[in-house]
This record gives C-alpha cells, structure tokens and sequence, in this order.
C-alpha cells in the first residue's frame, strides 16, 4: 500500500485536514500529533508544520557584506526562540521517512507552497512527480474534501517565485543593513539598522511626507457665515470659498453684517446612488478594521488568521476584490440565516430575485475575496468578534441594492453676496441597512423652502483661518498606499511598518518619521538611490509573476538582482566611513531624545532651571534619573517589562512626565513615572 504525507501548515489545519478526510486515527510522535487515515488506494499521514520550518542563513563565516552565498536550514539552529520549532522538525522527517509520495496542503499561496515544498524536498528530495497539491480557500469540510478529490500536481511556478522572492529579500535586506551597521561601526558605535528591497520605498514615502510636512508654511485665508436658527451657510467666494486677503475680507464683512434678512435666490437638488461596496481583500478589512475599531494593520491581519483557522472565514491573505458564484451564496447565506444574530439580514438578502454582488477590479488567482463561511463562531474575543461581525455584514452588504440619497445646495443673497447652505440625506437605505453599523455618512437636512422665501438672519461670523500642513499617514492609509503602489505582498505590508517602528525609524499613529529614519533615507538617497525607487520593487513584483508563469528562470532573476547590487555596495563600501559619520550624529541625537523626559521638578524647587529627567540604562536594568546627578539625585523606578518609551505629555495629576509601555503580548499603556502619585490609587 502506498503511503502518502500530506503535509499542514500549522497543527490546527492539520487537524481541520484529519476530520475533513474521513475517519482517522491519531499516533502522537516526538510530542506532535500526527493524524492517519487509511483508504483502500493509500495511507495517509497527516503531518503539521509550524509555519517556516526552513530560513535562509549565509553559509560562509564572517559579518561582511556582500553576501549571496546561502542556504536552507532549519530555523531553529540559527534562532534560540524558534527552539519549539525542532520537535515538529523531527517529526516531520519521521514521517517523511515512511512516504512514497507527498501532498503540500499548506495555504495556497507564494508562502505556503515555500514551507511545504521546503520541507519535501530538504527532507525526501523526491522527484516532481510524486508531489500533488491541495488548493483551497477556506478550511470548511466540504472545501477540504473537495480539494482533496481534485489535486493538483506540483506548483512549480509558485513555488520557484516564493523562493526567488525570499532570496532577494536577503539578498537586499541582509547586505545592505550589514553596510549600514557596517559603517556606523566604523565609526565606535553600535546600532541595529535595517532596511530592504520594500522597507526601504516604503520608508521613503513616509519621509517624502515628513519633509513636506516640515517644510510646510501656512497661509491666511478669511470666510465669513451666515447664521441662521437652524443652519449655516457660507459665502460662496471664488473657487475654493477663501477670501486670501484680508482687507477685503473685512469689506466684504462690513457690507453684510448689520443685514437681518436674507432671500432664498435658488435650490438645487441633486438625487444621486450611493453604490455597495465591494468584497473585501486584505487591505481592504485593514483599512476598515482601522477606521471602525482603531485596530491596527497587524492586528486585523492576525484576528483573520485566527477566524481562517477556525473555519469562519475565507483565505485572508487575498489581493481579490471578486467574490465568485462558485463559493454559493445560497449555502453561506442559508448557514449565516441560523446565526441568531444574522437570521434577519440573511433573510432579506435571500428574498432577491437574483443573487449577485458588486466586484471590485482586483483579483488574485490564487483565492477570492474574503467571505463568512457560515460557520458558527464560539469562543472569540472582543475584537475577533467586531472584525467577524465587519466581514459578515460586508458580505451581505455587497448583494444589496444602490442606497438612494439626496444632496440639496440652498443659494441666499445679502447685499449681492451669496452663502451656500448644504444638506444631505438618504432617501432609501438598501445596503445601508445590511452594514449597519458601518455605513459612514453624513446627514444633514435643511428646513424645506422655495426660491423667494425671505429669512432673518441671526449675524454673521468672518472666521480667520490658516491652511493646514499635508494629512500624515496613518498605519492603515499606508497600507494602502503600498497595495497601490505595489509595493510587497499583502502577507507582508503589515509586517514592514511594524519592523520601522521597531527600528524606531517613525513612531506614533498618524506616523511620524523619526531623524534617524530621515537619515537613513538621505543616506540610501546619496549612496542606493536604487533600493528607494519603487520601480525596482515593482519590477520584482513582475519577474515573481514571470516565474510563476514559467517564462522567466528563479536562476535568472536571482543572478541578475545579484550583479546589480554588487555593483551598489561596492559604491557604498568605498565611502564607508564617511557615510557612517554622517549616520552617528543623528543615531546619538535620536537615542537622547528618546529618552529624554522631561523638567525635573526638584531641581526646579531647587533654583537648578537645567535638569532634566531622562532615561538611564545601566547593568542590563532601567530607571529614570535627573541630568545633574549627583547635584540631584531623585530617581524613579521604570517596569521590569516592556519597551519604556518618551512621551511628550505630563501628568494632569501631579506634572511630573508621562512614559508610554510598549508590551508586545499584553496591552501597552501610559502611567506617570512617580510611583506615589495619586493617578495610580486605582492600580
């Protein structure tokens, strides 16, 4: 009998795998549980991976740069906290052993054909052939079952532009911020930096941003109101409503302002469709999950992981705005309908004559867009249960009718000078109460009037203005901006401004790029111009879909990217110190800013106007001391755990600053750095 290993990309699939396929048994090995069924063709063992089982690492010695030659190897060699990873390694090659063929059921995409492929052929090397391929979008029995009877053989194509992709991800990533630390290092310091052929593009757009913030001087600007009992309206004035100088806006004010009466001079009434929205992609949720619930990118990304994982969504990591009959509208509606809190809403989307939904214009070959599978839920948290009930009501949503609304513009002359008063309403629902609560939108009625009606008007109001600096980006609308741009994969967007906040290149949300992360950019501005250009990633982008074609070689694409940045780096080495000099200022500046916190007030009480608290790391510990020590010695204690970092902000308690705590596992928060003030009786 032929025995087959079919390979999950985590326990939990793995098990979902097992109770799709038929009755099985379970043979715990090495701690793993391994899951066998056996049919009258084969036997099949059902092995879980951990995700990436296998890393690249340099196979030579040594810490210089450039380096391209590398290797797969397990990923628990080369990283003490991936430790856990070596018993599902050494069950996996147990397995393997035993195996005549193989099936890599781990997620349909770039990523999942890596870590199955990876673990075949560094642990069996078999031929092609005897490796197939699940492909599916949800983890739902059925879909299992039904990848299961229509395997595909080996992926090639996706899998040879996973490995390209994270061969030039080292390439670039690894070299260049070994030349950056390379040369700080030239210079007696010491500070981990980094960048990469998307977290460098991605980081230029944020300080193109901050530059122009920076540079950004504003401009006076007048508009007066009219102020009516129930409304109000403004001068209609040139193009834009400003009036840019201000002796005329005061004429223009004097002339008005002692008018009690207005008329209605015109209507205008504009009946319009408010359209559906479209299905969800990854971005998509991110930017909603964001604008709905303040949940971060990489927060929203893990949530849909975890309700994949749970059978209650579709595939999350998805480019697809297309939701396809193919997935059954009848049979999720009909399985959401038994959800109490959905029975309603399922109801009257099954009552249309047809069933079909709006489609946004991208598409991603490998899954659709993400859809509820209409399995019940039990055992979320707070926040799974918010982003579930997002994409539910999403999902219906996108079958319902155009929302009709009504924008209403109410013209009213004084003195030969018109003010506009503007209203908005919607007239019929439809989609809008299929997202409720979702559903952002303005509604604003005026008092029902016709041209001619005479009003009195309250006063008038010349408001003096200034315009504002360019919006900064916040995490999810910069995660949009790289889906738009193309810049990485929507695996990865999340992930890259974490790794920027982590390097304390931008911080804070909306983002603000930190002098460190504009240094970084002036320095690869000088030095890499290349790494910065999206074009560069772009061209990657093309060359992974190439290979995923057959019409390009991994072997090609990998040799090319190889010569150009050799070509880089030997620039940038010949410069070294210089650059590292450069980079010192500021990594120095940035590090005493970061840990600056505020006036000491004993020093104040004192008559000592120059103290200053500050953050003190000394012998593997932190606390905070006063700059004039030993003159003063008050100190207060920091949190054991936890990234302790500066604010801007005092205490409205007792004025002494406030420190944020970063906790990666647990919630962060702010408190005041004394220990006795009164803000923490509650603690």
């Amino acid at each position: 009998m032929e025995t087959t290993v079919m390979i999950g990309e985590k326990p939990k699939v793995a098990s979902k795998l097992a109770n799709a396929l038929g009755n099985y048994s379970t043979k715990t090995n090495r701690g793993v549980k391994n899951y066998v069924i056996e049919t009258d063709e084969r036997r099949i063992i059902i092995a879980p991976a951990v995700g990436h089982i296998f890393n690249l690492e340099q196979i030579s010695e040594g810490w210089d740069y450039p380096v391209f030659d590398v290797e797969w190897r397990p990923i628990f060699e080369t990283s003490d906290s991936s430790d856990y990873v070596k018993k599902y390694y050494n069950n996996l090659r147990d397995q393997i052993e035993k195996a005549d063929t193989y099936i890599n059921a781990c997620d349909f995409d770039l990523e999942g054909s890596v870590i199955g492929a990876n673990i075949i052929k560094h642990m069996a090397d078999p031929d092609e052939e005897r490796i197939e391929r699940m492909k599916f979008s949800t983890l739902t029995q059925s879909d299992l079952q039904e990848a299961f009877d229509n395997l595909e053989g080996f992926d090639k194509g996706m899998t040879d532009a996973g490995i390209t992709r994270h061969t030039l991800d080292f390439y670039y990533g690894v070299n260049v911020s070994r030349a950056l630390m390379q040369a700080v290092r030239e210079n007696n310091r010491y500070k981990t930096l980094s960048t990469g052929r998307v977290q460098g593009p991605t980081l230029k757009i944020l300080a193109d941003k901050e530059r122009e913030i920076r540079a950004f001087e504003p401009d006076d600007y007048w508009e007066i109101f009219l102020k009516h009992s129930e409304f109000d309206a403004k001068l209609s004035y040139g193009s834009d409503d400003r009036i840019w100088d201000e002796d005329e806006a005061n004429g223009i004010f004097l002339t008005v302002k002692d008018e009690g009466r207005t008329e209605v001079t015109d209507i205008d009434i504009n009946n319009y469709s408010h359209n559906p929205p479209i299905p969800f992609n990854l971005t998509g949720l991110q930017s909603e999950a964001s604008s709905q619930f303040n949940i971060s990118p990489k927060k929203t990304q893990s949530i849909a992981q975890t309700l994949y994982e749970n059978s209650l969504i579709s595939y999350p990591r998805t480019e697809s705005q297309k939701l396809p009959p193919k997935i059954g509208y009848k049979d999720i509606l009909g399985k959401l309908k038994s959800q109490d809190s959905y029975e309603d809403l399922a109801k009257k989307v099954m009552k249309k004559d047809s069933l079909s939904t709006t489609q946004g214009k991208k598409k991603d070959d490998a899954h659709p867009a993400i859809y509820p599978t209409g399995e019940h839920p039990s055992g979320l948290s707070k926040q799974e249960r918010k982003v579930y009930d997002l994409i539910v009501k999403r999902f219906f949503a996108v079958f319902g009718k155009a929302a009709k609304r009504r924008s209403l513009t109410m013209t009213l002359t004084v003195e030969d000078y018109d003010f506009q008063a503007k209203s908005k309403i919607t007239v019929e629902r439809n989609w809008f109460d299929l997202y409720d609560p979702y559903v952002k939108v303005s509604e604003a009625a005026l008092p029902e009037l016709e041209v001619g009606d005479i009003l009195d008007v309250e006063g008038f109001d010349l408001e003096d203005k200034e315009t504002q600096p360019p919006q900064r980006y916040s995490q999810s609308r910069i995660v949009n901006k790289l889906e738009k741009e193309n810049l990485g994969t929507k695996a990865t967007r999340a992930s890259t401004i974490d790794r920027l906040y982590n390097r304390n290149y931008i911080e804070g949300d909306p983002i603000n790029v930190t002098d460190l992360g504009l240094a970084i950019v002036d320095t690869l501005e000088d030095h890499i111009p290349d790494l910065l250009s999206p074009d560069l990633t772009r061209e990657f982008e093309e060359k992974m879909e190439s290979i995923r074609q057959g019409e390009e070689t991994s072997e090609g694409v990998i040799e090319k990217a190889r010569e150009d940045l050799d070509k880089m780096l030997g620039k940038f080495k010949d410069q070294e110190k210089e650059i590292g000099a450069e980079l010192v200022n500021t990594i120095d500046d940035e590090r005493k800013r970061r840990r600056k916190l505020g006036p000491c007030h004993e020093c104040e009480e004192q008559g000592r106007e120059d103290g200053m608290l500050r953050i003190i790391k000394s012998k593997g510990s932190s606390f905070v001391g006063c700059s004039n020590y030993p003159d003063c010695e008050n100190t207060y204690p920091l949190p054991n755990t936890g990234k302790v970092n500066s604010t801007d902000q005092e205490c409205s308690t007792c004025g002494k600053p406030v420190i944020y705590v970063e906790r990666k596992k647990k919630k962060s928060y702010s408190m005041c750095v004394d220990p006795d003030c009164p803000s923490k009786d509650d603690w």
